[in-house]
């Protein structure tokens, strides 16, 4: 029995110190705030497995809890990690708060490594379902994980996009958008090549009625990054 209970403590002690770090994201969401308990913070940089608890702003109610296996954020030169319950501003949080399936209401990104195009970061979206909580999306996680970083949102077209690029000359922007089953499709992409000489050829495709339409256009460098 004795062994039991110093095993137990040990135990305790070992799950206390992984989440030694803490941190509070309050200013993040209109609706929500996080506190965030990450294994280890050197320097300005935190990274490593970690805890997200989400709250609403409005009740102090716990809405639902998460895990990262390397929420890696930075931290600035002022902010020290050892003091606890540091409090990181807006933009600097390791979650992002969005309505990433136009339906109104909020969903959330959490940082998950550097898993992205380049050693870009990587995001698992989390969707809001009807019972408050949050349901991982694997479709938008794959966009968030596979490209250059997490995908940009465009409320008045209800559009999603991803970046890709191909060394220094090629870049590509796909656009996504939901159908009637809220299931998502490439809706068009732009593409932006610029390894010939000093020309830069932009190739733009639509889908119309289920048919792909295909625009080329080639312009100067100087006047197609000047306009």
């Amino acid at each position: 029995m004795k062994s039991l209970i110093i095993f137990c403590g040990i135990l305790l002690i070992a799950n206390t110190s992984k989440a030694q770090f803490k941190f509070l994201a309050n200013n993040s969401s209109e609706q929500y705030k996080a506190k965030i308990f990450v294994d280890k913070c050197e320097g300005n940089a935190c990274s490593g497995k970690a805890t997200i608890i989400i709250y609403e702003k409005a009740t102090d109610r716990e809405v639902d809890t998460f895990h990262s296996e390397d929420l890696d954020f930075g931290l600035t030169e002022n902010q020290n990690a050892k003091l606890g319950w540091l409090d990181l501003g807006k933009y600097q949080t390791p979650l992002i708060f969005g309505d990433f399936n136009f339906d109104g209401s909020e969903d959330i990104a959490i940082r998950n490594g550097n898993n992205g195009a380049y050693a870009s970061p990587s995001y698992n979206i989390y969707l809001s379902s009807k019972e408050n909580k949050f349901l991982l999306n694997k479709e938008l996680t794959k966009l968030a994980s596979e490209n250059l970083g997490m995908f940009d949102i465009d409320k008045k077209t209800k559009q999603v996009s991803i970046h890709q690029k191909d060394g220094c000359c090629f870049d590509k922007t796909i656009n996504y958008k939901y159908d009637t089953k809220n299931v998502l499709y490439e809706d068009s992409s732009v593409i932006e090549d610029s390894s010939i000489a000093d020309n830069v050829t932009v190739i733009t495709q639509k889908f119309v009625d289920g048919k792909i339409k295909r625009t080329v256009q080639k312009f100067k460098m100087k006047d197609y990054y000047n306009q």
